[in-house]
């Protein structure tokens, strides 16, 4: 293999495999991700348990459908200390299931962690402080 070619090579694979790492990581984010319509879900505030009502479960869907990038790679490791101020379980017509867990932190961003499985792996999302307006959160 001649000289030039070898350098060819090199700036081939100096180029191209961070591209790769970057979009590997960069993708899940960019793309939209498709979820399903919700047709009923509870809400799980300060130890109490309550169904959703209509009006609430169309403000989730709306947001659900304005909210579908930005979210982190699956895998993602929920805040440990602190246990989440709300979690929404929510399913579609045909049971899919989408859960929601919010922190809200009296000094920093708030965060949401979205699961479509329960026990499955977090999908993590910050939002500026204040910005975060899921039904029933202040």
């Amino acid at each position: 293999m001649s000289r030039n070619n070898k350098f060819l090579l090199v700036f081939a694979v100096a180029v191209i495999v961070p591209v790769v790492l970057i979009w590997t990581v960069a993708w899940p984010i960019l793309r939209p991700w498709s979820l399903p319509d919700i047709a009923r879900g509870t809400v799980q505030e300060a130890g109490e348990e309550r169904n959703l009502m209509a009006d609430e479960i169309t403000a989730m869907n709306q947001w659900l459908h304005q909210h579908q990038t930005g979210w982190g790679i699956s895998g993602e490791v929920p805040p440990k200390d602190t246990p989440a101020e709300a979690v929404y379980q929510l399913s579609s017509a045909d049971g899919q299931a989408v859960i929601l867990s919010a922190w809200h932190f009296r000094h920093g961003a708030d965060v949401v962690g979205i699961q479509t499985k329960a026990g499955g792996a977090y999908r993590m999302r910050s939002f500026e402080r204040g910005t975060l307006h899921l039904p029933d959160l202040p």
